[in-house]
């Protein structure tokens, strides 16, 4: 095999423009060599149809890398006022040779799942090549890594290049489709009825997205919509007449006396999860539970600094930013179980001596915020890591209430119920574990 020498560089680099792109939209690319990287940059915007990513392929057609359209480009916003998409239009990856092959071709992905040639991108390697092994083209984990991350005003990070487009969302970009919307409607309603054949009390709360309680920190080029996904699910919600809880407004009003979300997490700080545990019990107390709740007295709160999953992505060197921690004057909830499943699937079981309501939990990264305070107020106490609403699970707990803890961001994708049993059984297994039910193991 033929590749090129290591430690020379990449001695020239051409940009071929396909003009046959003019037909979709507007966007130029640019190939900047630095060493023994390239850089590939440029900005996408569609005619008739959303750009949302570019993919890179070499001259056989193989995928090298998929690029979300979300940097900021205030040139292209005021060049295209008005334009969906004009103001975060900017993509940027950079890339290491493993190989001889010289060529790129940069594809944009509309919405309407059109692709369109861009540009071609040819290298000349300085030093000429020679035999060593690897081909082809390797995304640089700095870059990677550096790229999920979007820094705003003050020290604030927040999310980019999610599977979900985070940002999309909160621009007006991404809203749901109307059989999205009624499937919601049909899960919702499921999930109300399910309840009631078992007998438990049923809620939801939805963790709001960080971009939604801090949006004055946002980058000045990012401007929020007016209506997100989550809006169009809280009407949805309240047509069905489901308990769903969305605390931004407690949140918020929290914000001038104490952080509720690091400013290098995604995620919202003990501070912030117990506003969102007593929103949620006095919508079970509403429903007409006993309910033990713990009180602000009954919370010493720890300054601490945290990296967070923002903070660690941050290259060369993580970044810290503070944060709030709980200490309960008083332990009575003990973990009694843990499945050891890594997210999805994972199953911690609580419980304490002291009689009282029984509860399972089906939520995501947001919820083990929300546990130890949700440990001392039931006398079982089972957390299921799932965006799903696990029937079979509920029929081995038989809980007196249920709790759906979705995070906003996610509420975009809507789950299937039906098969949660069967999933959750399979994840675990796969990650080399199980559920802690004989039935359902």
């Amino acid at each position: 095999m033929i590749a090129r020498l290591r430690g020379t560089v990449i001695d020239q680099v051409e940009v071929e423009r396909d003009s046959g792109f003019d037909h979709r939209g507007y966007g130029q690319v640019r190939g900047i060599a630095a060493g023994e990287t390239l850089t590939v940059q440029g900005w996408a915007i569609g005619k008739r149809s959303v750009a949302v990513g570019v993919e890179l392929r070499d001259p056989e057609g193989r995928k090298i890398a998929d690029v979300a359209i979300d940097q900021l480009r205030p040139d292209i916003a005021e060049a295209f006022e008005g334009m969906v998409g004009a103001a975060t239009s900017g993509f940027r990856i950079t890339l290491r040779p493993q190989g001889a092959e010289s060529e790129i071709q940069v594809l944009v992905a509309f919405d309407d799942d059109v692709k369109a040639e861009l540009a071609r991108i040819s290298c000349r390697f300085e030093g000429g090549a020679a035999e060593v092994d690897g081909e082809g083209w390797t995304v640089e984990t700095e870059d990677r890594e550096n790229e999920k991350v979007m820094f705003g005003k003050e020290g604030w990070l927040y999310l980019r290049r999610d599977s979900n487009d985070i940002l999309g969302q909160h621009t007006g970009k991404v809203r749901f489709e109307r059989e999205q919307l009624e499937e919601w409607g049909a899960v919702l309603e499921g999930r109300m009825r399910e309840s009631k054949r078992l007998s438990a009390v049923w809620a939801c709360v939805v963790a709001p997205d960080k971009e939604s309680v801090y949006p004055e920190f946002l980058p000045e080029e990012i401007v929020p919509a007016a209506r997100r996904p989550v809006h169009e699910f809280l009407e949805v919600a309240a047509e069905v007449g489901a308990p769903v809880l969305y605390p931004l407004e407690e949140l918020a009003a929290a914000k001038p006396v104490f952080d509720v979300y690091p400013k290098t997490d995604t995620h919202w700080n003990y501070r912030g999860a117990y506003l969102a545990y007593l929103a949620f019990c006095a919508e079970a107390i509403g429903q007409g539970l006993d309910l033990e709740v713990v009180g602000e007295a009954g919370v010493s709160w720890v300054d601490g600094r945290t990296e967070g999953d923002l903070g660690s992505k941050v290259r060369p060197e993580p970044l810290l930013g503070a944060t709030i921690g709980a200490v309960l004057k008083e332990n009575r909830g003990h973990l009694v179980s843990d499945n050891e499943v890594n997210n999805h699937g994972r199953v911690w079981c609580f419980e304490r001596e002291r009689p009282g309501p029984r509860c399972v939990v089906f939520g995501e990264s947001f919820t083990p915020f929300v546990l130890p305070f949700l440990k001392e107020t039931f006398q079982r106490l089972v957390f299921v890591h799932t965006s799903m609403f696990a029937t079979g699970i509920l029929e081995q707990e038989r809980p007196d209430v249920v709790l759906s803890l979705p995070t906003e961001r996610f509420l975009i994708r809507v789950p299937n119920d039906a098969k949660a049993d069967a999933e959750l059984r399979a994840t675990a297994l796969r990650k080399g574990g199980k559920l802690p039910w004989p039935a359902l193991a």
